[in-house]
């Protein structure tokens, strides 16, 4: 809020917080979907409040592009398209675990809710502690890619379909996760132009335009693969983004004229 009041105060609106359970969306000119994390508990409840709200007030990002962002399947979509993804393995049914090592070829793999944030509900498994291990419907399925303890992961940050800054982030030792409510740490990144286009690429794919987007990269031998594409509620690290109060701001006016 606070990297983004002063530009939108010079422009005559003010910011203020709404909780969505509760809230009246008649009563807003623009809805900004920010820190709305329990949608991942309520995700019926949290959809269908962005249909009402979206028929009166506009809704940033669309309603429709959340709803194709929510489900993890996404990756799987942007695959198809021919873009650089982590390979995922998604659970149709009840498999072994030890089935999933075999279909991706890989030595270490980790297990994601399909609807999931924050790297919490995941698991990390050896073929050696996969033996008894069954997947369900509602689970995906990827390689642990090493880099990602070593080289972290880069974001790229972008409103409007504009670059607007990055930000590296590491895990803390002997983890995977890179957050910082798992011990990770954040610093200040400056990509390549290579790096920005990879990211491009991502968020001309998005089936909807987004106000703003993040692009997570991990940085591989064989170039960048995606890890997460995130257009519900990003993060956009604002203490790395000098300018990003004035791109929201005009990001907004120009989706409210």
């Amino acid at each position: 809020m606070a990297a983004l009041t002063p530009a939108f105060q010079a422009r005559g609106w003010s910011l203020s917080e709404a909780d969505w359970r509760v809230c009246d969306p008649a009563q807003f000119d623009l809805l900004l979907i920010r820190t709305t994390w329990d949608y991942v508990d309520h995700q019926a409840e949290f959809l269908a409040f962005l249909d009402r709200a979206s028929r009166l007030a506009p809704v940033a990002n669309d309603p429709a592009l959340v709803r194709w962002n929510l489900s993890k399947r996404y990756l799987e979509e942007l695959g198809f398209k021919g873009l650089r993804v982590i390979p995922s393995l998604f659970v149709e049914s009840p498999v072994s675990a030890a089935d999933a090592f075999t279909a991706l070829a890989a030595d270490e793999i980790v297990v994601k809710p399909v609807v999931g944030g924050g790297g919490f509900g995941q698991t990390r498994l050896t073929r050696a502690q996969a033996a008894d291990v069954v997947l369900q419907p509602g689970q995906f399925v990827q390689p642990l890619i090493p880099e990602i303890m070593t080289e972290g992961e880069i974001s790229l940050i972008f409103v409007d379909g504009e670059f607007s800054h990055a930000v590296r982030k590491l895990p803390r030792g002997g983890e995977y996760r890179i957050q910082v409510i798992h011990g990770g740490s954040e610093h200040a990144y400056a990509p390549s132009s290579a790096e920005i286009e990879v990211a491009q690429a991502f968020v001309a794919a998005l089936p909807v335009p987004a106000l703003a987007c993040r692009v997570d990269l991990l940085t591989t031998a064989h170039g960048p693969l995606l890890m997460e594409l995130e257009a519900i509620e990003p993060h956009l690290f604002p203490t790395y983004g000098a300018q990003l109060g004035e791109r929201m701001a005009e990001a907004c006016g120009r989706l409210l004229a």
